[in-house]
């Protein structure tokens, strides 16, 4: 079990002892950015490893193929949704994705829909690339957070905030993993640096600082882990030694959809750097 799995049901618990609820988070791109000290790590490790016991008992993937948020393609208004890149390779995908298909027909509308890339194999340095991106599907996803295997009725909403939308949250020159809880007041935001690879402007570079933060009714953050190497942050997840020494991750956008409209579609995969996430393929929509 990871790190955020952890943190998660650490701070869910805390928010249901300090008798928080009722209220629904908002995207922390808009909230107050000012956090407060960390936490040591020494105390960090120690409370999540009270919390261990209740995290194997409340978050356990269900071994099944990995969709995140695929009930929102669930009706033809949402795939046909007009967009300007509208083709039968992206209904398909949208189709396959909505239908809960096998991850090998999905991966095979994925590789149809990459042939016709808009961005021309530079979606990493195109300034579409920038924006606030919910996923809607991702091969593996218990490799790279148990949450988005939970049951939809709690299932955190996963977003990927880059460019702009990113440096309003975490920084210029960031990227930013954000899991919206549905029924606490609860954002976590994990953000590391990323820039273009300059061999291939298709592939991101993602180097650390790494920072984990919690964000509780909109208004209060709290950071929890900031780690200054990859080996630094795969130790705390729990990697053993291979993946600690393993090379810097690669994130390699695949296809995207230049609009910078709501809609827009974007596929990217890890191919380089953990062992534990390389080969995991997401498919992002615009919001």
């Amino acid at each position: 079990m990871n790190l955020i799995t952890h943190l998660a049901v650490l701070v869910v618990m805390w928010c249901c002892i300090s008798g928080v609820h009722g209220l629904s988070a908002k995207t922390p791109n808009t909230i107050n950015q000012q956090s407060k000290p960390a936490a040591t790590r020494r105390t960090f490790l120690t409370q999540i490893g009270q919390a261990s016991a209740a995290a194997a008992a409340v978050f356990i993937a269900d071994g099944k193929k990995s969709i995140a948020g695929a009930e929102s393609y669930g009706d033809n208004s949402v795939l046909n949704d007009g967009s300007a890149f509208d083709s039968p390779e992206r209904r398909s995908l949208l189709e396959a994705i909505a239908s809960r298909s096998s991850d090998d027909v999905v991966a095979d509308a994925i590789n149809r829909l990459e042939k016709l890339d808009p961005s021309g194999g530079k979606a990493a340095t195109s300034t579409d690339l920038g924006g606030t991106w919910e996923l809607i599907y991702s091969v593996n996803a218990e490799a790279f957070s148990p949450l988005l295997n939970l049951p939809q009725p709690i299932r955190p909403t996963s977003l990927q905030l880059l460019g702009k939308d990113a440096a309003q949250s975490v920084g210029e020159g960031r990227v930013a993993q954000v899991l919206n809880f549905p029924i606490v007041p609860l954002s976590l935001v994990l953000s590391s640096g990323a820039v273009p690879v300059p061999s291939d402007p298709s592939i991101l570079e993602i180097y650390p600082p790494f920072r984990l933060e919690a964000v509780v009714a909109t208004n209060n953050r709290f950071q929890f882990v900031e780690s200054g190497s990859d080996a630094d942050f795969r130790g705390l997840n729990g990697r053993d030694d291979e993946a600690q020494a393993a090379g810097r991750n690669l994130y390699k956008q695949r296809y995207l959809e230049t609009s910078g409209k709501k809609g827009d579609l974007r596929i990217s995969e890890i191919i380089a750097g953990d062992p534990v996430i390389v080969g995991e393929i997401f498919v992002h929509r615009r919001l």
